[in-house]
């Protein structure tokens, strides 16, 4: 039995008008004493750039008001200003539809131009007409560990804040690089700029998981997307946002396909676990039961990267997860009646998004050692508006009369080459 459902993980600063966040904190911030005479105002780093942060609106002119807001800032002396690709995506899905806003501190506002996008490291160029004469530099040095970082953004439309921390380097078991650091971030705040100490970007916000658990895009991504120079229309967004992601996964798939994977053991069985550094894996079983008809173990193992489209609409998942049960008290008809297995999509799509699932299911004697008879089912459905990319879900379902094996692999916006490839090296690793 095959059944399909949905997961998404993303957790993003986007704020989307009447939707609120929680995870609201006061943060410390080193300061610097300013002497105005009869008394000594404290001030943080940076505060001299409250006022050049600006808030970033995408705004339906039929509804005559904005759906989201981000943050951006100026980098340029002819105008150029960064944030997230996912403040400014309602754009990029609706050109006709929407429009880009900016907002000053006090309230002045005009319409921006989107230049280019990087939808790997979640960041978009945009352009005003009018520069500000002041702009934020880039830092021409990679952070130091435990370094302050000092962030500035607009959340939930209250106005400019900045909330401070340390970084903690690198996030672990990721692919592409993120900046883990230890302060609030709130919905309204992506796209806003992280300083160091000496007021240079080091970092664009992104992401929180709460709990002063936060996410910056590293300031490298930002100059390599700056050197690119591009000057994107909206006829070519689409195929943009396709070329980008076959170029990622053609460098992420190429290890995982050339290389061996790393096994454990699985009842019994030697079966894929961490495949790759930026692979983690979960497990458990039903040990607390007492006297259960059928004893279970799982495990599931995945990468935490994916790409973020739209609302609606992520890719770039790669899931895997197994599951053993072994009969204790049933006989060999008992158990094959009982037995069930599912899959799923892990990443977020819709019917205007990607087509039906197709499915093809065969049946197999491949583990004479186990004496297991073998099904095989695969499912794959294909993005409507980017050409070539496909997601895929694999199950494959093991069983003699004591005991059942379900693996099931997720995969999501690879190529029919990739998906075949991964599709053959996941079963034949469950040989």
């Amino acid at each position: 039995m095959t059944g399909i459902g949905f997961r998404c993980y993303w957790v993003l600063l986007l704020f989307f008008s009447g939707v609120y966040g929680l995870y609201a904190q006061e943060a410390d911030v080193e300061s610097s004493a300013l002497d105005t005479g009869d008394s000594a105002f404290v001030l943080a780093p940076g505060s001299e750039l409250y006022n050049e942060v600006l808030q970033i609106r995408v705004v339906s002119p039929k509804a005559g008001s904005k759906s989201s807001i981000g943050s951006g800032f100026q980098v340029s002396d002819d105008g150029l200003i960064i944030t997230n690709y996912h403040v400014v995506s309602g754009f990029v899905q609706a050109p006709n539809k929407r429009k880009i806003e900016y907002m000053t501190h006090i309230g002045e506002s005009g319409e921006l131009e989107l230049l280019d996008f990087d939808v790997i490291n979640d960041l978009a160029v945009l352009r005003v007409e009018e520069p500000w004469e002041k702009t934020f530099t880039i830092s021409p040095r990679p952070l130091i560990k435990g370094e302050v970082v000092y962030a500035l953004g607009n959340p939930y439309d209250l106005g400019i804040t900045q909330v401070s921390g340390p970084n903690n380097g690198l996030v672990d078991h990721n692919y592409v690089d993120k900046i883990f650091f230890s302060g609030s971030l709130n919905p309204g705040m992506s796209g806003g700029p992280a300083i160091n100490k000496a007021g240079e970007v080091v970092g664009v916000n992104v992401a929180t998981a709460g709990n002063q658990i936060s996410f910056l895009v590293p300031a490298l991504a930002v100059t390599k997307l700056l050197e690119r120079n591009a000057s994107l229309v909206a006829e070519n967004y689409d195929a943009e946002i396709t070329t980008q992601i076959k170029a990622w996964q053609a460098e992420r798939i190429k290890s995982l396909l050339e290389e061996p994977w790393a096994k454990k053991d699985f009842a019994g069985r030697e079966f894929p676990d961490e495949i790759r550094d930026d692979f983690q894996c979960w497990g458990g079983a039903n040990d607390e039961a007492v006297d259960p008809v059928v004893s279970a173990i799982s495990k599931t193992c995945q990468s935490k990267d994916q790409i973020y489209l739209s609302p609606q609409l992520s890719a770039g998942h790669f899931h895997m997860s197994f599951r053993h049960e072994k009969s204790e008290r049933l006989n060999g008809l008992q158990f094959a009646n009982r037995r069930g297995a599912s899959m799923w999509p892990n990443n977020l799509s819709r019917f205007k998004d990607s087509t039906n699932y197709r499915c093809h299911a065969d049946f197999v004697k491949d583990n004479q050692e186990h004496d297991l008879l073998t099904r095989v089912t695969t499912c794959v459905r294909a993005f409507r508006r980017f050409s070539g990319l496909y997601d895929s879900l694999l199950l494959v379902e093991q069983m003699n009369n004591e005991n059942s094996w379900s693996s099931h692999l997720s995969i999501s916006a690879m190529t029919k080459d990739q998906v075949q490839a991964l599709n053959n090296k996941f079963t034949e690793a469950l040989r």
